[in-house]
């Protein structure tokens, strides 16, 4: 409905509005006779819709633009003057959707390629409402000029019948054929109106003096008059009924233009019938100032809700973010204030460009931003896809293998790095990632296909650690160390020939089957160096029957290389600060102290540098 009323508004707002007083005293001077009133009805002018362009898409906007150059003059088609822009604005956002249509799917914003020739079909469309109206104007302007000499003419001729010597039927006669030239003949230009209106009225009143038309002809002429003008105020006083301010103003003017033409009635009713349609009109005038005053006090809510609107899109448009949900939620409310824009209504005339441009230069700035993230995550993407082929190529490369034990921590190791690699572009995602899994499938199927068996084997395997664990338990020392060092580590090294138990078992079994051990080595009688070394050697051949027995001596070198540096570094600073405290006097305590930290610290050393020799022998 505001969509309406603004297009009412704007076709209307050129037209100063009609006042009575602005109006002669019933053009007194003009008199017409005895024939039949000019008519004063006329079909109603089929309405132009008031379409909401900016609500329709770039092809609704071309075709509804082409129903009204068919279907209307183009004088009547204000409307379509600023649709230029409107098109402008629904093609750029139709361009935007499709290039973040097609960036979305992975595809670089430098490919895209907008096939779309709506704004050629456009502009040719609209060139023709501007030829036609251009025609249309340059030909009403002919018209006129026309017109002008036309009735410059008829009152050429109207003063001419003063001087006719024929019969006073004859001249009568051709009087009435001059004032039906007259109102048949169309507008003139507007400098010249007021005085080719004077004129005529003027030689009309000469021409009733010089006849001197009888009174009872002069009454029936007043008489048909009144007629006329009481059914222009019937017509006038049936438009207050008419909701659409806009057509009843247009139709006052009309009838105004009527009265103007029909001439004088009589003295005694001539100030009552004027009031009369005054009043009407005056009412009709009030109605149309009030329907501005509402409209323009809505445009001014209507301005700062979109200036409220812009602010807000301008924030986000300052904003980066870092994640993809953050920009698609950001995104929806972007989107969503663009709706609020579209329906927030219409704005005052003289602010519409300014704010269109501000609207749509912070759309543009986020937008813009958006596809530069975009852009960067596509880069990232496209990285993120190069490792992820290296991997399924490294994967593809070792699935035949039957190194069960090597291969599968290779193919793990792959499995964690994929994990860590990051998204791929979407369009690809799924099809890599069937790719990487196929090989990975292909490999541990191949593995389960071959350990089949194995599963029994592992309980008799257990059995055999759980017996050698009660020889273990139930041991007798010689007394001789040598003797029961070499039992021990014959208990060990058929320990580790025994082979897998299953995996819910092994760590129960290892480690009471390496407590025993352990247990036996602290009861010989042999220093604490020794003692260390050969639990440790205890401890690392179990490494032989572990699944991931590479992956547990590297560990087990790293843990050890780093407590060595750790190691190097206190001794270093410990001797530093022996040579500070010597310097001192009463430091006897805390060189005492430093001294035996250094000596432990040293025995530890040597010891994990023992333990480092074993480990680096089973590489």
């Amino acid at each position: 409905m505001e969509q309406e009323n603004l297009q009412q508004a704007e076709e209307l707002n050129n037209n100063e509005a009609i006042s009575p007083d602005t109006l002669n005293d019933e053009t007194q001077n003009e008199v017409s006779v005895q024939g039949q009133p000019t008519p004063i009805e006329k079909a109603p002018e089929k309405e132009v819709p008031t379409w909401d362009f900016s609500s329709f898409n770039t092809e609704e906007i071309i075709s509804h633009m082409k129903a009204l150059i068919e279907d209307f003059p183009v004088q009547r088609l204000k409307v379509l003057d600023n649709l230029p822009q409107v098109f402008e604005a629904q093609y750029q956002k139709e361009y935007d959707k499709a290039l973040a249509e097609f960036t979305q799917g992975g595809n670089p914003a430098e490919a895209f390629d907008y096939q779309d020739n709506s704004k050629e079909r456009f502009y040719s469309v609209y060139r023709i409402y501007r030829e036609k109206k251009s025609e249309f104007y340059k030909k009403l302007e002919g018209e006129k000029e026309q017109n002008l000499k036309e009735k410059l003419q008829i009152i050429e001729e109207l003063k001419e019948l003063i001087q006719h010597e024929e019969s006073l039927n004859k001249t009568y006669q051709d009087f009435r054929s001059l004032q039906e030239r007259w109102r048949n003949t169309g507008m003139v230009p507007q400098a010249q109106a007021g005085d080719l209106l004077e004129t005529y009225h003027h030689h009309v009143e000469n021409f009733f003096n010089y006849i001197k038309i009888n009174k009872e002809l002069r009454d029936l002429d007043l008489k048909k008059n009144l007629d006329a003008k009481n059914a222009l105020i019937e017509q006038a006083t049936a438009l207050l009924e008419d909701n659409n301010v806009g057509n009843a103003f247009r139709q006052l003017q009309s009838l105004h233009s009527q009265w103007k033409e029909i001439g004088p009635v009589s003295k005694d009713v001539q100030e009552e019938t004027w009031n009369r349609f005054k009043e009407v009109t005056d009412k009709i005038n009030n109605a149309y100032h009030r329907f501005f005053e509402t409209l323009r006090e809505e445009q001014d809510n209507n301005l700062k809700i979109k200036e409220e609107i812009c602010l807000k899109l301008e924030n986000y448009a300052t904003v980066t973010f870092g994640k993809l949900s953050e920009w698609n939620e950001a995104t929806d409310t972007v989107l969503a204030l663009q709706n609020e824009w579209k329906h927030a209504g219409t704005i005052p005339i003289k602010e519409r460009n300014r704010l269109y441009k501000r609207y749509r230069s912070a759309c543009d700035a986020f937008f813009e931003k958006k596809r530069q993230y975009y852009a960067e995550i596509q880069a990232l993407q496209n990285q993120n896809l190069a490792k992820k082929i290296a991997l399924c190529e490294k994967v593809e490369a070792l699935k035949d293998s039957t190194d069960w034990r090597s291969t599968t921590n290779k193919i793990i190791e792959c499995q964690r790095e994929w994990k860590n690699i990051g998204p791929v572009p979407k369009k690809i995602s799924n099809k890599i990632w069937n790719r990487f899994r196929t090989a990975c499938d292909y490999f541990f199927d191949n593995k389960s296909a071959q350990f089949k068996h194995v599963s029994s084997d592992q309980e008799k395997n257990l059995e055999s650690k759980r017996a050698l664990i009660e020889e273990v338990r139930n041991f007798q020392k010689t007394g001789n160390n040598d003797e029961d060092i070499e039992a021990l580590k014959a208990f060990q090294a058929r320990w580790a020939e025994i082979g897998f138990v299953p995996i819910r078992e092994k760590e129960a079994v290892q480690s009471e089957f390496r407590k025993l051990i352990n247990d036996h080595f602290d009861q010989l009688d042999i220093d604490e160096f020794d003692k260390n070394i050969e639990r440790f050697k205890s401890k690392i051949n179990t490494f032989d029957n572990s699944d991931d027995k590479d992956s547990k001596i590297i560990q087990e070198r790293e843990k050890l290389v780093n407590k060595i540096k750790q190691l190097e570094t206190d001794l270093h600073a410990w001797e530093n600060n022996i040579g500070f405290f010597s310097k001192s006097s009463n430091s006897e305590s805390l060189i005492r102290e430093f001294s035996n930290k250094i000596e432990s610290a040293r025995h530890k050393l040597a010891l994990m540098q023992e333990k480092l020799k074993l480990i680096d022998g089973m590489i």
